[in-house]
């Protein structure tokens, strides 16, 4: 492609937020993570169980607007179906197109493709509307596209859809390239983003003005106004001999708490290229785990021995995800490869059960411990092979149920040693334990003495909060006092303790 060599990879995200009819105001850069700093690990389960040897989604015929190549896939479940928005071509002009799945594999392209291209009367004027990012909010299809405008410079804009086929552009880009001499100055391109604690997250490629390319991220509270990272660029090439060290590019991120997967394209020094991924546990800081590609020769294909790009990640639960990718049999750097979709599983699961949490789990065998699962949690021994995970007064959890939990409720089980707390802080007023999904407190427990408890909420209350297609949710657990042990002569315990927690499930 021109100036941004990428073709995007894109993902799909729920997302409560409503959308206001704004044009696009650049805001300053600033500091932000998605979730509380913890230290990385060396590595972090990361398998791919399946490649399937054929393309999903193939190019159309000769002279059709999707004829040279078809590459960047973004699936989102939309209307009982799968909806993949792609780009598409020809030769001269990349487009938006669309297609239809109701089995995953096998795809139907839309009658009336394509659905985004470039126009004299908005600010993409030439060369290309595609390389999207697909998000589903409040019932609409959101999709942040890359384009050039008048002056040649690449930049992302944000077009929507009522039905999911026929989109409306704002008239200004949503992300613009940064100062000059900066890390993005030159353009930015290939967007991705993803949903948390209700502030949309944006991975994109910056270009300066060298034409290096480099991973960033920023944020935003309604999907027009951007605040880059003032850190950025998250990741950058890769050393002398490694599969990006010729850049690297279309970010695909998924959360499978306590870490963040982030894969990416690189591109070797004679154009091949692969996908690698990198971790972190706040969604700014992150480490690469990969040198040399994730996919061999053998698993790659003839149809892509050359080129594996794009990813696009499905969650299906319990960590499991529906990764599509761009391949293709030419080395080159933006097109004409022959591209066509492919589709691989990965499982992110690192061997837990995403649908509950267990205090007693073997922490031995569980590779992600039950004191990082559950943020704001400190395990503390008990009786042998046995364990309490306190919880301060906020703590959250991820959970990703699975359909045949979905007629239970969910249970929270734990112990509150009322009588302590009351005692130390000198307080006779009951605890008061919440828990909350989407801002709305579904549950509470009152307790003034050292008891057991059991807070339980049913999944009819549950479901109501759930937009279309989505998978998982956050629980979050809010405890009206707590206490700090070693402030009241109990141990050297330093931290702010509330409640024991030993199970999170679905009864």
């Amino acid at each position: 492609m021109k100036k941004i060599i990428f073709v995007l990879a894109i993902f799909a995200v729920a997302s409560p937020l409503a959308f206001f009819w704004l044009n696009a105001t650049p805001a300053s850069p600033t500091n932000f993570v998605l979730a509380p700093s913890k230290t990385i690990p060396r590595n972090a389960p990361l398998r791919i169980e399946a490649v399937y040897p054929t393309p999903r989604l193939t190019r159309g015929p000769t002279g059709s607007w999707d004829s040279v190549d078809l590459l960047n896939p973004s699936v989102i479940r939309y209307k009982g179906q799968l909806y993949n928005y792609y780009s598409g071509f020809d030769g001269k002009v990349w487009r938006t197109g669309l297609a239809f799945s109701d089995d995953e594999v096998n795809w139907k392209k839309h009658e009336k493709n394509p659905v985004l291209s470039p126009s004299s009367e908005d600010w993409d004027v030439s060369y290309i509307s595609a390389n999207g990012a697909a998000a589903l909010w409040n019932g609409k299809v959101f999709y942040f596209y890359q384009g050039i405008d008048r002056n040649g410079t690449t930049n992302i804009g944000l077009s929507t859809s009522e039905d999911g086929y026929t989109f409306q552009k704002l008239p200004q880009p949503v992300l613009t390239p940064g100062p000059l001499h900066t890390w993005d100055s030159s353009d930015v391109g290939d967007p991705y983003v993803i949903s948390k604690g209700g502030i949309l997250y944006m991975f994109y490629l910056g270009q300066n003005n060298k034409l290096v390319q480099r991973l960033g991220v920023a944020r935003s509270e309604d999907g027009v106004s951007w605040a880059k990272l003032v850190s950025n660029p998250i990741l950058d090439v890769g050393a002398s001999g490694t599969f990006d060290e010729n850049g690297l590019g279309e970010p695909s991120v998924a959360h499978v708490p306590p870490y963040f997967y982030l894969i990416y394209t690189g591109r070797d020094a004679h154009e091949n290229r692969n996908i690698g991924y990198a971790l972190s546990t706040d969604g700014v800081n992150w480490k690469k785990m990969s040198t040399h590609g994730l996919l061999s020769s053998d698993q790659r294909g003839n149809w892509a021995s050359h080129v594996v790009c794009d990813t696009t990640l499905l969650s299906k639960g319990n960590g499991k995800f529906l990764v599509w990718f761009g391949g293709g049999d030419k080395p080159q750097g933006a097109q004409n490869l022959n591209g066509d979709v492919g589709l691989l599983t990965l499982d992110l699961g690192q061997n837990r059960n995403m649908a509950e949490f267990d205090a007693n789990a073997d922490w031995e065998r569980i590779p992600a411990k039950p004191s990082e699962i559950l943020q704001g949690s400190y395990g503390i021994e008990g009786e042998p092979n046995k364990h309490l995970i306190w919880v301060g007064p906020k703590a959250l959890i991820t959970l990703q149920p699975e359909s045949k939990q979905q007629d239970k409720e969910l249970v929270v089980r734990g112990w509150v040693p009322g009588t302590m707390i009351a005692q130390v802080t000198k307080q006779a007023d009951p605890i008061v334990i919440s828990l909350v999904v989407k801002g709305q407190t579904l549950a509470k427990s009152t307790s003034s003495r050292d008891e057991m408890i059991d807070i339980s909420v049913p999944w009819s209350n549950l479901q109501p909060l759930f937009t279309s297609g989505q998978v998982g949710f956050d629980l979050e657990i809010y405890t009206s006092r707590s206490f700090v042990p070693a402030e009241f002569g109990r141990g050297k315990d330093t931290r702010d303790l509330a409640f024991a927690v030993s199970s999170i499930r679905f009864e």
